[in-house]
């Protein structure tokens, strides 16, 4: 019997070099083996293009940075405002208290004077935010009354009254921090006056006989309604 022998197909006239067609077989067989056979011409059409990410990865980063720096500075700000709180509480324990008048006399200076509390505390300022004689000044004003803008200058106005004759709607003044007055504030009955007060940082009602006050207080003048 003759040896099994492979033929290949040939062109017209011509041989095909069994040495190239061992190369071919060798290559195609290789390539089996490491799985790298390249696709056939139907499937390269047919096969969906896959999509790079390296750029759409990158847009959906940047959202997120943005969204980390934003996030970190509101965490700042909760952070800051936690901060001053706890100080705003311990400077003022009894912040409510401070914010009552003491039933008085109906002295309209007294009505008018409440209407004004919890206004926060400026220096130099009389409308909207106020310092000690700049209250005293506008509830006064209220009722057709022009005082000077200092405590020092407000003291030398009106009837010297003694401590123990205080009526609401008296001036009451301190020495804060010279031989001369440097803070003023209304009475409102009770052994207790109604002042923008810097410490607190606002129009609030402080007592006679707080140590700070008592050891501060020079006398007080009636101005006539």
């Amino acid at each position: 019997m003759r040896g099994l022998s492979t033929r290949f197909p040939r062109a017209r006239g011509q041989r095909t070099p069994r040495l190239r067609v061992a190369l071919v077989v060798a290559l195609a067989g290789a390539q089996a083996w490491l799985g790298i056979i390249a696709p056939s011409p139907i499937e390269a059409a047919t096969r969906k293009p896959q999509k790079d990410t390296s750029k759409s990865r990158t847009a959906h980063q940047a959202p997120k940075a943005v969204r980390t720096a934003g996030h970190q500075k509101h965490l700042r700000q909760r952070r800051s405002a936690s901060h001053r709180a706890p100080a705003r509480v311990a400077a003022n324990p009894h912040g409510a208290d401070k914010l009552v008048i003491p039933q008085g006399d109906g002295s309209p200076v007294v009505a008018l004077a409440a209407a004004f509390l919890g206004k926060p505390y400026r220096f130099g300022a009389e409308s909207g935010a106020f310092d000690c004689s700049g209250f005293v000044r506008r509830v006064f004003a209220r009722i057709g009354i022009d005082l000077p803008h200092s405590a020092r200058e407000q003291f030398a106005l009106g009837e010297h009254v003694g401590r123990s004759d205080l009526e609401p709607g008296d001036l009451v003044f301190f020495d804060t921090h010279r031989r001369s007055p440097t803070h003023v504030g209304i009475y409102v009955g009770e052994d207790k006056f109604v002042h923008a007060a810097s410490h607190g940082g606002r129009v609030q009602v402080d007592s006679l006989t707080d140590s700070y006050y008592a050891h501060r207080y020079l006398g007080a003048r009636r101005i006539e309604i």
